[in-house]
C-alpha cells in the first residue's frame, strides 16, 4: 500500500514504524475501506489460480485486523462496562455483531494490546508481544489467539501472568507448526510445562459424572448431554476408532456418505444394541476395547511406597497422569485398577522414553507393539497432526521393500490422511519421506524416534544440525507423552554436555514454562 501523498511507482518507505499524523491516518483507513469495497466487487473476475494467491494475501490482512480489535478495546476501556459478559454485550450492539464474535475479540485484548493497562503491576501483565506479532504479520488471527487465551485461563488463576510472560516466545513458534483447531489442547502442554499435577481427584469426578436423556423434540429426536468419567471416555474413543471410521458398520465396498458425527452415532448404537467386549457380538478392531495407559517407572514407585536410586533430577509432566490410546488422561490409581478389572493395559516406562515392563488383563501378543508405541510416541508422529494411537496406522519408517523390520525401533504411529502422502520408496520429492534418526549425519541417540522429511524439501542433505529440511510433530495433545517427554530431557541434557554445562535440563524452560522448548528436537 503506498502512503499517503507517495509518487505513483515510488518504493513505499521501509520506516512503515515512523509516526503519521492523524489525518494521514485516517486517510489510510478511508483508503482501505474504498479498497475493500472495489475487491469485493471485482475479486470474482480473477482466474482460479490468481485468485488463491489473492486470497492468501486478504487473508493475511483479515487476521491482522485483531490488532486493530485490541487497541480499539483497549482505548474505550473508561467506556466499557468492566464485567465480561457486559463488555460482550457491549461490543455486539456497538459494532452490530454476534456475541460469539465481541467475545473473541475481547478475548484477544489482553494478550494483543500494545500498552500494558494502567496501574497493573508485572504479575499482572497479560500480554504476549511475540505473539503480537505474529498477528502483525498476518500468520494468525483472533481465532488463535482466543485459544491461547482459554488455555493460559484454564490454569489456576495465579499462574496466569507468569504462564503469559514465559509462554510468549514458545507459543508464537507454536502457532506456527500446528493447525488452530490443535491449539484448544495447548492447556495440557501448560500444566506438562508447569509440572502442575492435576488438582481434581478421581473422588471428584465420580461426584460430577451423569449423562442425560432430553426430551423427544418434535422431529422425534432427543439430545445427550452430561459429563462422563475419564475412563469412559476412553471407552468411547476406542469405539469411535474401531467403528466409528468411515465405512464402518457398513457392507464391503458400500459408499459412506455420513458425517464423522453420525458415524459415531451409529457405532454407539451397535455397541449399545449388541454389546461391546471381547467375546461380545462387536469385537474391538485390535482385539481389546482396553484402555491403554503410561507411566513413569517412579510415579508406580511412589504409589507403592517405594523410593528409587537415581530419580530425584527427573521432572515428569505432572505426577500420577495417564493417557490413553485415545488421547483421553486419568489418573494412575484409575489406570491400574482397571488393569485388575480387566480388558486394560498399564505400560511403565524408563528415564529413556524405553518400555520396561507391559501389565495386560488379557494375554495379546499381537498387540506389544501398538502398546509400546502408544507408551513412546502417544500419537501420530508426523508433523501438525494431533490424532490419537486409536485413530493411527502402524507405518514403517523404512519399508519392509527397502529392508526395514517389523521391529519396534522401524515403526512409527501416523494418521491416515498423512499415511496416503508417504512415498515408501523415497523417489518422489513431492511427497512426505520417513528417516530413522541413524540415517542422518550427526543425529544424537536422543533424538525423535523418527524424521519427518517435507515434501519439497531437499532430500540429499540430511544434515540434522540446521533442521532446515526436517520436521517434527509440535502438537500440544502428544506434548507430555511420557516417551517424548523423557527423550526430551535427554536431548537437553546432551546439549548441556555438549556446552559444558552440566546443570539439571528443564524440559519446559523458562523456569518450567517451556519458553523454548523444541517439542521433538526438529523444528522447522
Amino acid at each position: 500500500m503506498m502512503r499517503p501523498n507517495q509518487p505513483q511507482g515510488q518504493e513505499p518507505s521501509r520506516g512503515l514504524n515512523q509516526a503519521l499524523s492523524v489525518s494521514q491516518i485516517l486517510d489510510l483507513i478511508t483508503q482501505f475501506e474504498a479498497l475493500s469495497r472495489l475487491v469485493v466487487e471485482s475479486f470474482g473476475d480473477l482466474s482460479p489460480v490468481h485468485m488463491r494467491d489473492a486470497y492468501a494475501l486478504i487473508e493475511r490482512a483479515r487476521k491482522r485486523l485483531a490488532i486493530v480489535d485490541a487497541e480499539y478495546l483497549a482505548a474505550l476501556a473508561p467506556e466499557i462496562p468492566s464485567s465480561n459478559h457486559r463488555k460482550v454485550a457491549w461490543l455486539a450492539e456497538e459494532s452490530h455483531i454476534s456475541r460469539a464474535e465481541a467475545r473473541q475479540r475481547i478475548s484477544c485484548l489482553g494478550r494483543l494490546r500494545k500498552e500494558a493497562e494502567p496501574f497493573s503491576s508485572k504479575s499482572d501483565d497479560e500480554r504476549m508481544p511475540a505473539l503480537r506479532d505474529k498477528v502483525s504479520e498476518g500468520v494468525v488471527g483472533a481465532d488463535a489467539v482466543q485459544k491461547i487465551d482459554k488455555a493460559v485461563k484454564d490454569l489456576p488463576k495465579s499462574e496466569h501472568a507468569r504462564v503469559a510472560q514465559a509462554l510468549d516466545e514458545h507459543a508464537s513458534e507454536v502457532v506456527t507448526q500446528v493447525r488452530v483447531d490443535d491449539l484448544g489442547a495447548l492447556s495440557h502442554r501448560l500444566r506438562a510445562m508447569l509440572g502442575l499435577d492435576d488438582p481434581y481427584t478421581d473422588e471428584d469426578r465420580q461426584r460430577l459424572r451423569g449423562v442425560k436423556v432430553g426430551p423427544q423434540r418434535a422431529d422425534g429426536m432427543s439430545r445427550l448431554t452430561g459429563l462422563i468419567t475419564p475412563h469412559f471416555a476412553a471407552m468411547l474413543k476406542r469405539l469411535q476408532a474401531d467403528y466409528g471410521r468411515p465405512g464402518g458398520l457398513l457392507e464391503e465396498g458400500a459408499k459412506d456418505e455420513r458425517a464423522p458425527e453420525q458415524r459415531f452415532h451409529d457405532a454407539l448404537e451397535a455397541a449399545v444394541d449388541a454389546g461391546f467386549g471381547i467375546g461380545a457380538t462387536l469385537k474391538p478392531v485390535r482385539g481389546t476395547t482396553s484402555v491403554v495407559t503410561v507411566a513413569h517407572i517412579s510415579d508406580i514407585a511412589k504409589i507403592a511406597g517405594v523410593k528409587l536410586q537415581g530419580t530425584d533430577g527427573w521432572k515428569l509432566p505432572g505426577m500420577g497422569k495417564a493417557i490413553s490410546d485415545g488421547g483421553v488422561r486419568m489418573s494412575i490409581a484409575e489406570a491400574i485398577e482397571k488393569v485388575a478389572a480387566g480388558n486394560s493395559f498399564l505400560q511403565v516406562l524408563g528415564d529413556k522414553g524405553q518400555s520396561l515392563f507391559l501389565g495386560r488383563s488379557q494375554r495379546l501378543g499381537t498387540m506389544a507393539q501398538y502398546l509400546a508405541l502408544c507408551g513412546e510416541e502417544g500419537g501420530s508422529s508426523a508433523p501438525g497432526k494431533a490424532t490419537p494411537p486409536a485413530m493411527c496406522d502402524m507405518h514403517h519408517i523404512e519399508s519392509w521393500a527397502r529392508g526395514g523390520g517389523t521391529d519396534i525401533s522401524n515403526l512409527t504411529f501416523v494418521d491416515p490422511g498423512t499415511h496416503r502422502k508417504i512415498d515408501d520408496n523415497r523417489s518422489n520429492d513431492k511427497s512426505w519421506w520417513t528417516l530413522r534418526p541413524d540415517e542422518c549425519e550427526g543425529e544424537p541417540v536422543e533424538a525423535e524416534r523418527v524424521v519427518w522429511i517435507e515434501p519439497g524439501k531437499d532430500r540429499k542433505t540430511n544434515d540434522s544440525s540446521e533442521g532446515k529440511n526436517r520436521n517434527s510433530n509440535q502438537d500440544s495433545n502428544t506434548f507430555d507423552n511420557l516417551g517424548r517427554w523423557l527423550r526430551r530431557i535427554l536431548r537437553q541434557k546432551g546439549a548441556k554436555r555438549n556446552q559444558g554445562d552440566k546443570d539439571d535440563a528443564d524440559p519446559g524452560g523458562a523456569g518450567g514454562c517451556g519458553a523454548d522448548v523444541d517439542d521433538e528436537g526438529g523444528g522447522r
